[in-house]
């Protein structure tokens, strides 16, 4: 749209100056601010069950590490974040030159889809994958081929047929983000085998220490990244470290794939404080344990608690629950949102039905269990 102009230059048409590919690229809109829901219907607090943080906060050594930081704010952070790449490659048994640091794993995902692909190529994504896949493809004008799930999986097996010689990349989240399901070593491997020569398997691993324990989860790190150069796994310090405010990310693959992406990445794109709070957070073996607990306990229990109140929950391995309602899945948001619990409606992905809820604490949980019944029982009266 044309644009008046305020100082009597010219006007411009952005729209005819924006590339042609961004037209069905939708931006990401987080919703609305908590603060101000909070601030507008005068409530105490709000319970944050829509974004998969840790609700145990952020590892104790990565706090005292931000804090050691604070002194050093005037000073540019270290260009490539070296310390933290060698911390990482130490932590999972791999090589320097396999690891690439991001402003969380968003960026490096960003990175990859800047390096590899042109409006030419395609890229595979699984449906209700995580949308970012097709968001970042999108931007680069790529063809997105999108492949059935089965039983709310990805159906990786067709996702490989789906491939051709035009196939720059393939996506996966295992455990997917949102429907919490995954995928097992047997499968990832059948599908590194099976793809042409030109594509790689990006393997989002964002979820991935609360599903290790599961038998038959893939050895990614470093077992599969050794074996396959056509691979390349994603992980972050979002999650099960709780360091989501600090936006820190790795990805890992070949070092020459690994060299190309160094080429994009804007320097210093990893601050200070956070690379050092990050490199702290991975020798926090007890905090990382202690998180992982407590999400398999609450996750069961608040799974038990939505099902006797009406609602269908898949069986997840993240610190998540892709819960089907017995109401339109964004009412059910925005009502419990005025009741002061915060969850994520899933329109976005064509799930209308559909929310996802975080797991959180035990008082959390009561919270959201004494909203549900209030929403459902204001719909019965209405």
């Amino acid at each position: 749209m044309r644009k008046p102009s305020s100082n009597g230059g010219p006007a411009v048409d952005f729209d005819a100056l924006a590339r042609p590919c961004l037209r069905s690229v939708k931006p990401f809109f987080p919703g609305k601010r908590l603060a101000d829901v909070q601030r507008e219907r005068k409530l105490k607090r709000v319970v944050r069950l829509a974004s998969n943080e840790n609700p145990l906060g952020a590892s104790p050594r990565a706090l005292a590490e931000l804090r050691g930081a604070a002194p050093e704010a005037h000073r540019y952070p270290d260009c490539s974040s070296p310390l933290l790449r060698r911390a990482f490659a130490e932590a999972h048994g791999l090589d320097e030159a396999q690891v690439i640091i991001g402003n969380g794993s968003d960026e490096v995902l960003r990175l990859l889809c800047e390096t590899l692909l042109t409006p030419e190529d395609e890229v595979v994504v699984s449906q209700y994958a995580y949308l970012r896949f097709k968001q970042h493809a999108g931007i680069l004008g790529a063809k997105v081929i999108e492949v059935p799930m089965v039983d709310w999986t990805h159906d990786l097996e067709t996702m490989g047929r789906a491939a051709s010689t035009r196939t720059k990349l393939v996506f996966a989240a295992n455990p997917n983000n949102p429907t919490g399901t995954w995928n097992t070593q047997e499968e990832v491997v059948r599908l590194l085998k099976s793809l042409p020569p030109t594509a790689l398997l990006v393997l989002d691993e964002a979820y991935g220490h609360f599903a290790a324990a599961h038998a038959g989860y893939p050895e990614s790190l470093p077992g599969l990244v050794r074996r396959f150069p056509n691979l390349f796994v994603l992980r972050t310090f979002s999650k099960a470290f709780g360091l989501a405010g600090l936006r820190v990310g790795a990805g890992v693959g070949d070092p020459a794939l690994i060299g190309w992406l160094d080429r994009v990445r804007i320097p210093f794109n990893v601050s200070l404080p956070a690379q050092r709070a990050a490199c702290a957070a991975l020798k926090d073996a007890a905090f990382l344990k202690k998180s992982v607990a407590a999400c398999e306990r609450g996750r069961e229990r608040l799974a038990g608690d939505l099902r006797r109140l009406g609602f269908s929950t898949a069986d997840s391995a993240g610190n998540f629950l892709f819960v089907e309602c017995p109401v339109p899945g964004h009412e059910l948001a925005r009502g419990l949102l005025h009741l002061g619990v915060a969850v994520h409606p899933l329109d976005e992905y064509g799930l209308p039905d559909h929310v996802r809820i975080s797991v959180g604490t035990d008082a959390d949980h009561r919270e959201l269990l004494r909203a549900v019944e209030g929403v459902l029982s204001e719909r019965r009266d209405a």
